[in-house]
């Protein structure tokens, strides 16, 4: 049976960073729609699908989000395609979305909650170049929106303070990708 892992947890957990990891390893990751414009380095049907105020309005999502004006959404049609096709795939939701794809996909859904704690976060967001009123507000919602929370919706739950790349072998594991050698006596 073909799964859909979906990584849910605060901003800047790492999510996305997992995801892009995963994708090396074969494992597709779903994608999203945005009215916003490309960066430069995106690539449409790659990164995001890039649409109207109009198309978005138009899409049936499992999941819709605004951040700074522009909106964000996951569509039904992409996550039926890519489970149907791929063994597995992966996408990073909120916890609205997470509900979603429980209803949609039943058992063929597992979730992974990305923990990080608020200094970490913190820290990730000035690295990455945030300023602090984004960095105040991204804090905020997640607060209020229970996002550090949320690891009791999870099936799985992975720690990422430290190295990424030991995040990314964790959720290998879970996704039954890669098998742990064996303990030395």
């Amino acid at each position: 049976m073909n799964k859909l892992y979906a990584l849910i947890g605060p901003p800047a957990s790492g999510k996305t960073s997992i995801l892009k990891e995963l994708t090396q390893y074969g494992i597709p990751e779903m994608v999203s729609h945005t009215t916003r414009k490309p960066r430069i380095e995106e690539i449409d049907g790659i990164h995001y699908y890039f649409v109207t105020k109009e198309d978005f309005q138009k899409t049936e999502l499992i999941e819709r989000v605004e951040y700074s004006g522009n909106l964000y959404g996951l569509s039904k049609t992409e996550v039926l395609e890519k489970v149907n096709t791929y063994p597995l795939s992966t996408v990073a939701v909120d916890i609205q979305g997470l509900t979603q794809l429980k209803k949609l996909l039943g058992n063929r859904l597992e979730s992974i909650f990305i923990m990080a704690d608020l200094d970490t976060v913190i820290g990730r967001m000035l690295e990455r170049g945030d300023d602090h009123a984004l960095i105040n507000r991204r804090i905020e919602h997640a607060t209020s929106a229970g996002e550090f929370n949320n690891w009791q919706s999870a099936t799985y739950v992975v720690k990422n303070t430290g190295s990424i790349t030991i995040a990314v072998h964790q959720v290998l594991a879970i996704i039954g990708k890669v098998t742990l050698p064996p303990k030395m006596e």
